[in-house]
């Protein structure tokens, strides 16, 4: 009988443990499953509420400035007050121009001067700040200095020019049945550059240059960079979109009645007048199904440019807007002239003048010369004074230096009785747009199949 106790005893204990136990686990899963407001996170670079933080204290002096209110949007709040930054500065370009007409590549401009913030907010005020679990918005009011913005907004404009992009692709690298897929991809950037009052090249354009290059890749020495550089400089177009792949993921739905498909999308930036690099990126879709293959890869080609293709931008933007601080890029090219003793004497007057910069260092090759810098005016002022310096310099002189073309922010050189073969094209496909250096009180180059930006 006692054992028999005992054992009921046990038993009676077991139960309440376990009916203890199911509570409290149904108790923390409620308390798991209710919604807790997301606080913002207090660290130490984080400003009290309303203060005013001074960002530039040299342009709180500047008379002319101008006050908005914008709002920014972000992962974070560092994410999100960065790009009420960027959004300060492009309002007030707004307010420092009277007319979006008068500015040549406004929106170009407009992009590469918001990438860059530092410079013209001289303070900020944050009135509003909100975190949500997926992003963290924030509300400023931002004080913007104007005269260094005018400035700045001057010079690229005379930096850039009639720039124009040209979107391609290399035939030869792809199959025929996928060139489709390439020429969809081509005009969808089109059509978000023309979205955004970008300059750009053509389709019709491209396919016309494409079939004037063929002979180009016949020889042997031509590889793909350099095609890319030749249909671009034939185009007369400075910035390049080169797709360099397309890749399909593919697969079955509602019992193989349709099919999915996923695109990647690779794309390189390239500023065709220094043959400068300036990044790749990779973009892709989300699954797109349709009943036939040729819809869904259309679909995910046209998705995978619209949502992402900023970051492709971005590589030009954050490039042309650090021209600010640093200067334009330019390659100057010479043929026939002169040697590395005489070109280390021209790079010396370029070092003692402050509108250059960058290494200017001397690429020489046989009679071929190339030099890379940065300068803070027009192509035509650069040209004249680099033949203001070779008249200066006794071997540049007896040759008689003169420029044969200017391409964008590329400047070709050569004595005048010389022929540059590269630099010529057939009479019935020079540009139209020539048209001669504008005068100046220094001495006049030809115009021999220049490009007048």
């Amino acid at each position: 009988m006692k054992r028999y106790l005992i054992f009921a005893t046990l038993c009676c204990s077991i139960i309440v443990c376990n009916n203890l136990n199911a509570q409290s686990r149904k108790r923390k899963k409620s308390k798991e499953q209710t919604p807790v407001a997301v606080q913002p996170t207090t660290n130490a670079t984080q400003q009290k509420p309303n203060e005013t933080v001074v960002t530039n204290e040299q342009l709180s002096r500047d008379n002319d400035k101008t006050v908005v209110e914008v709002k920014g949007v972000g992962v974070r709040r560092d994410d999100a007050l960065q790009d009420a930054l960027r959004n300060a500065v492009g309002q007030a370009l707004g307010v420092a121009l009277v007319s979006e007409s008068t500015v040549e590549n406004y929106v170009l401009v407009k992009d590469a001067i918001t990438a860059r913030t530092e410079g013209y907010i001289s303070s900020y005020k944050v009135i509003n700040e909100a975190p949500f679990p997926d992003r963290y918005e924030i509300s400023i009011n931002a004080t913007v200095s104007l005269s260094p913005l005018k400035a700045d907004v001057q010079m690229l404009t005379q930096a850039i020019g009639g720039v124009r992009f040209l979107v391609m692709y290399d035939p030869k690298s792809i199959k025929d049945d996928e060139i489709a897929n390439y020429d969809y991809a081509v005009e969808r950037v089109n059509e978000y550059l023309a979205e955004r009052k970008y300059r750009y090249i053509d389709k019709r354009r491209f396919e016309t240059l494409r079939k004037e290059a063929i002979g180009i890749y016949q020889d042997s020495e031509t590889n793909q960079e350099t095609y890319v550089q030749r249909i671009g400089m034939m185009a007369d177009a400075q910035f390049i979109i080169f797709i360099s792949k397309i890749s399909i993921s593919s697969r079955s739905e509602a019992f193989d009645t349709r099919s999915a498909s996923k695109i990647t999308i690779e794309a390189r930036a390239y500023d065709n007048c220094t043959a400068e690099g300036l990044g790749t990126i990779s973009i892709e879709s989300d699954w797109k199904s349709s009943r036939d293959s040729k819809t869904g890869i259309n679909d995910g080609v046209k998705e995978a440019i619209s949502n992402n293709f900023t970051k492709l931008m971005y590589l030009f933007n954050s490039y042309i807007g650090n021209w600010v601080n640093n200067g334009t890029p330019y390659e100057l090219r010479f043929y026939s002239i002169g040697t590395f003793r005489d070109f280390r004497d021209l790079r010396e007057k370029m070092l003692s003048d402050s509108k250059f910069g960058g290494q200017l260092e001397i690429l020489s090759f046989n009679n071929y010369t190339k030099l890379n810098l940065t300068f803070k005016d027009k192509p035509d002022v650069l040209a004249y004074k680099i033949l203001d310096y070779a008249d200066a310099i006794p071997e540049f002189k007896s040759k008689v230096l003169d420029v044969k073309l200017i391409y964008g922010r590329q400047i070709n050189f050569a004595p005048r009785t010389v022929s540059v073969p590269e630099l010529q094209q057939p009479a019935d496909k020079q540009p139209a747009n020539k048209e001669p250096i504008d005068k100046q009180p220094t001495p006049q180059p030809t115009n021999n199949g220049r490009k007048n930006k």
